[in-house]
């Protein structure tokens, strides 16, 4: 039982957040493929070398400032797959203000890993600083959320790399 936690912990995690991801996507759409497809990142210079790639359409994203790149790149790539894209090329990355939070809210996101390593005055001062928002520096921080652009594409098999293969 504990040798299929973990692989059913990140199955969880990814369906939830695919679910609650919405790519929008304008494009020619081939049949999906299947889970376990590999779906490469691409960039301009390696498409450069590669004839017979095709675009198949483009994606937009909006990711939740929460997000993490690796998070970000997971919703893609099952998108990708929805449409029969094997590949993407990001256009573009854009950082976009979503309102304000004080440092204390932005520290607390990982709270789950907290580790306590000072219990000296200094420590317990600031943290009831942070406790109660008395701690006047920086007191409110812009948090952003991600705009993504990115081209789906259909990669020949024949350019796959032997390891890209399923």
């Amino acid at each position: 039982m504990k040798k299929l936690f973990l692989p059913l912990t990140a199955a969880f995690a990814c369906f939830i957040l695919a679910a609650c991801a919405v790519v929008d996507y304008e494009g020619e759409s081939l049949p999906a493929l299947s889970s376990d497809t590999p779906v490469k990142f691409y960039l301009a210079s390696d498409l450069e070398k590669m004839p017979g790639v095709r675009v198949l359409g483009t994606a937009e994203y909006t990711a939740r400032p929460t997000l993490t790149s690796k998070d970000i790149r997971a919703i893609l790539q099952d998108a990708a797959r929805d449409e029969g894209a094997n590949g993407i090329r990001i256009i573009s990355m854009e950082k976009i203000a979503d309102g304000e939070a004080r440092k204390d809210q932005i520290n607390n996101t990982g709270a789950p890993q907290w580790t306590v390593s000072d219990n000296s005055d200094t420590s317990l001062t600031n943290m009831k600083n942070t406790i109660n928002g008395a701690d006047t520096r920086d007191r409110q921080k812009t948090i952003y959320k991600t705009f993504v652009r990115a081209e789906f594409l259909s990669v020949p098999e024949t350019l796959l790399r032997v390891e890209d293969r399923p």
